[in-house]
């Protein structure tokens, strides 16, 4: 909204031919979608919608059953834990209020809220990000507006001036008659409102450097997660190995069967995000720019979604042979699941800019 805001401010935008972006069909990686692009002659932002890959995953490793009949035969299942489907929850929702116990909520409820969340994104992604391009007259003005970035942080933003600049003739073109409408209303809604401030945030940072070579503006934070991670851990009592333990203990987990989930390390223990950066008269900015360094990173384990193996375990008992076959899950990485990481948000904000390029 700021960002939008101060792209209109500039007091010598000149009217320009509608510009597109290079882009084409099928310029997504697998299991994203463009699901909108909106411009003029200044801006285009792109809605960029990622598929969520547990919508494809096998029901016998999500079931949370420890046994499932497979062509007739019982097997044990050995799991994974997801972290769950939008479709999963409204339908589990849409059950439980079937049953009367959650107060308040019929399943027409949860209907109605389900249409209202798809209204925003559709339940068959896990993320949505944006991308916004903006084209100013000159380089000069680029920069600035990169510069305000910073500013608006750092000795925070007049909505005073801001809205004074709004009502230049040159803006005012730009303006649909509904904004011009709501500009008074803006206005007074927005008085009174002041941006946290570096100096009243000391605990966020924004400076200048360089995104893919070209200048930008980053912001960083300590994680709390690193701070969480580094806190001394209790003592564990040492279990004693002739006890029945009870829990969600898998009797496989030490036979090596199981996929072996790589050591814990301490997260990054600063979170850096990039807010925008400039190439030539283009200010590229959005969610998905600012959300990379936050993104796992292709390699990252995780459990497959789709593939299993079978491990066929032998005991006797009383002279009897007994066997039980074992459905179990395979390690598999970030990146071969189909998950959002790294490298592939990387490579789509790396297309943009060549669509850009001259």
């Amino acid at each position: 909204m700021i960002f939008l805001m101060m792209t209109m401010v500039s007091k010598n935008l000149k009217t320009a031919t509608k510009f597109n972006l290079n882009l084409p069909s099928g310029w997504l990686p697998k299991g994203w979608d463009e699901v909108s692009r909106d411009g003029n002659e200044i801006m285009v932002t792109l809605k960029l919608s990622h598929l969520d890959p547990e919508n494809q995953a096998n029901p016998l490793l999500i079931s949370g059953n420890p046994t499932a009949q497979v062509n007739g035969e019982t097997v044990s299942v050995h799991g994974i834990a997801p972290r769950g489907t939008m479709t999963k929850f409204f339908d589990s929702m849409t059950a439980m209020a079937a049953t009367g116990w959650m107060k308040g909520y019929t399943p027409e409820k949860i209907t109605e809220i389900r249409g209202k969340f798809n209204q925003m994104q559709d339940e068959k992604y896990d993320s949505t990000y944006y991308i916004s391009i903006c084209r100013y007259p000159d380089e000069i003005q680029a920069k600035q507006a990169l510069q305000n970035q910073i500013d608006i942080h750092t000795t925070g933003l007049d909505y005073g001036n801001l809205f004074k600049n709004l009502q230049n003739p040159e803006v005012l073109k730009h303006l649909t008659l509904e904004q011009r409408k709501n500009m008074d209303l803006l206005t007074s809604q927005t008085k009174n409102i002041k941006i946290p401030t570096s100096s009243s945030s000391p605990e966020i940072k924004y400076f200048m450097d360089k995104y893919a070579g070209y200048p930008a503006v980053y912001c960083e934070m300590a994680n709390p997660e690193y701070l969480r991670f580094m806190a001394p851990k209790p003592k564990i009592k040492p279990r004693d190995p002739n006890q029945f333990q009870g829990g969600g203990f898998d009797p496989l987990a030490g036979k090596g069967l199981l996929p072996k989930r790589p050591k814990l390390t301490p997260p990054p223990k600063i979170f850096k995000g990039c807010l925008a950066f400039k190439m030539d008269e283009y200010v590229i900015s959005g969610t998905l720019i600012s959300a990379i360094d936050y993104l796992p990173k292709g390699n990252t384990f995780h459990e497959s979604l789709t593939k299993t193996k079978t491990y066929i375990e032998t005991e006797k008992v009383e002279g009897q042979t007994y066997t039980t076959k074992h459905l179990l899950p395979v390690a598999s990485t970030y990146a071969s699941e189909g998950y959002v990481y790294q490298e592939q948000a990387e490579e789509i904000v790396k297309k943009i800019i060549n669509s850009i390029i001259k």
